[in-house]
């Protein structure tokens, strides 16, 4: 994403011990979409409507290595309807939201990086377990309050994570995780994870492998996911992407996530259903870019089928 450094005085109050004003630069990058959509099932009526959405990310360091970082996000809905599958924030009572709904503290040291706050996890190479990244709004949807670790350690790669759920509900369940990953070749990515999914009745363990394989313009990846539930505990997803040439990419994959299989139903793809996932992406520039996406998709329990049409164009700036 594109990033422009700006200098303006910036008030942030940092609670340790007392309050601390500085001024600094600010480092701002920021991105705005707009997307059909059109979602349809067996038995009922076609739902569509356009999303358009708008993120503003800002950075500000306040001393050597330690920043403060903030989001601003925004979504209106063409179709505010409390079925239009379009909405990337919780409240199905809204057609629009605007808010800040990320914020915290970022570290760097030694080849690591520290992020405290409130932030957006992924969980796994495919996100396959758990992936809060495309939604909006700071409670629900996946949000959480926490910590996450990122770094390397001689050839290995870490990612940690200890949060709390930040949910309007009374009920902030905890999310544990490190995924370890290395390249026994240039080409070749392997990784495993293991988490914990912590609510108030009761504890869920997962573990999941992925790996990932670029051969030319292809890149082969997979991830398979299984928890300690006593049924409907397996994931599964696996795909290929294949850049055409330099401003175009097309993409597939086919998945199956049990009920179980995944963390609160926030993996990737879609929990308790079976699938494909199909789409393509041209990029007019640097900063703007077309995504076209397609699912045929199969409801685990039910056996009802739907699909779903998305076409977006972005801009970053």
């Amino acid at each position: 994403m594109k990033k422009k450094i700006i200098t303006a005085a910036v008030a942030a109050m940092i609670t340790l011990t007392t309050g601390v004003v500085m001024a600094s630069p600010v480092e701002l990058d920021s991105s705005a979409s707009i997307r059909y959509r059109a979602d349809s099932k067996a038995g009922a009526n076609e739902t569509n409507g356009t999303i358009t959405r708008f993120t503003l990310n800002a950075k500000s360091e306040i001393a050597p290595n330690l920043s403060i970082y903030a989001r601003f996000a925004a979504e209106g809905l063409s179709n505010d309807a409390a079925t239009f599958g379009g909405r990337d924030f919780a409240d199905t009572t809204k057609g629009f939201i605007g808010e800040i709904d990320q914020y915290g503290f970022l570290y760097s040291n030694a080849g690591f990086t520290y992020k405290l706050g409130q932030q957006a996890p992924t969980i796994g190479g495919l996100g396959l377990l758990y992936d809060a990244s495309g939604y909006l709004g700071k409670q629900d949807m996946g949000v959480a309050d926490g910590i996450n670790i990122k770094g390397k350690s001689g050839v290995t790669s870490i990612d940690f994570l200890a949060a709390q759920e930040n949910n309007s509900s009374a009920i902030d369940n905890k999310i544990y995780s490190v995924r370890a990953s290395y390249n026994p070749t240039k080409a070749l990515t392997l990784g495993a994870t293991l988490a914990q999914y912590k609510k108030v009745t009761a504890n869920t363990n997962y573990y999941a492998a992925d790996a990932s394989y670029i051969d030319g313009k292809a890149t082969f990846s997979g991830e398979y996911a299984k928890s300690n539930a006593a049924f409907d505990d397996k994931a599964y997803a696996v795909g290929v992407s294949y850049a055409t040439d330099a401003k175009n990419t097309v993409w597939v994959y086919n998945y199956k996530v049990e009920a179980n299989g995944n963390i609160a139903g926030m993996t990737t793809f879609d929990s308790g259903k079976k699938g494909f996932y199909y789409g393509a992406d041209h990029r007019f520039t640097k900063d703007t870019a077309l995504h076209l996406f397609y699912t045929d998709r199969q409801n685990l329990a039910t056996d009802v089928k739907d699909t779903s049409f998305r076409a977006t164009v972005s801009y970053n700036f």
